[in-house]
């Protein structure tokens, strides 16, 4: 039974020999795959939020996704009119719809600002494997879904700015902020796929 118990011990300290050899680059390798999943799970997250929450259409599928990114194609063609047509942009009051069009695109923007940050985290890393293929892919994948939310809230806000006699130009600007951090945000993406292929290049 002693032998069998210092067996056990020996695979658990094999097991954690890579962690426990040098303190301070395993403090930061586990710090590093953690912030991985992080992007991972919150650029996961905000897609499913974009769809739960009503400002895009859940269709098409990772090939229409990277059409959009590769061919600049947008899925709100396959779904024109989704977003507007959920919040009534052309038939219910227009003070209660230019109030949700802010509501949601404040919600969007807030919750694409949190994924940048984890992003933003990783791109800072000076490890040679923080730009993981799949925290890439992930972020992008988020990102389209931000662009398509984007362009459903500007649709609906030509829609009622159509009939309604109010100044609609805050709303717009809301608009606007979401666009200036989906730029930045693109951005960010490129630099880490830049550095995911030079890293991989580098590494063959």
């Amino acid at each position: 039974m002693r032998s069998v118990v210092l067996s056990v011990s020996l695979c658990v300290l094999a097991g954690c020999a890579t962690v426990s050899v040098v303190p301070g680059e395993a403090t930061f390798e586990t710090s590093l795959t953690r912030n991985q999943s992080e992007l991972r799970e919150a650029s996961n997250a905000y897609c499913e939020e974009v769809v739960q929450a009503g400002w895009v259409e859940e269709s098409g599928g990772i090939a229409s996704l990277a059409d959009t990114l590769m061919h600049g194609r947008t899925e709100v063609a396959d779904a024109a009119g989704y977003y507007a047509t959920r919040i009534g942009a052309e038939t219910k009051a227009p003070a209660l719809v230019l109030g949700r069009i802010v509501a949601d695109s404040q919600a969007a923007r807030n919750g694409l600002a949190d994924v940048t940050t984890e992003a933003e985290t990783l791109l800072r890393s000076r490890d040679k494997n923080a730009s993981n293929r799949a925290d890439v892919m992930s972020f992008e994948r988020a990102l389209v879904r931000a662009q398509m939310a984007h362009r459903g809230f500007q649709e609906a806000l030509d829609l009622v700015s159509e009939r309604a006699d109010m100044d609609v130009q805050p709303i717009a600007l809301e608009i606007d902020k979401f666009a200036g951090l989906i730029d930045n945000a693109r951005s960010i993406a490129d630099r880490l796929a830049e550095r995911y292929v030079a890293d991989g290049s580098a590494g063959s």
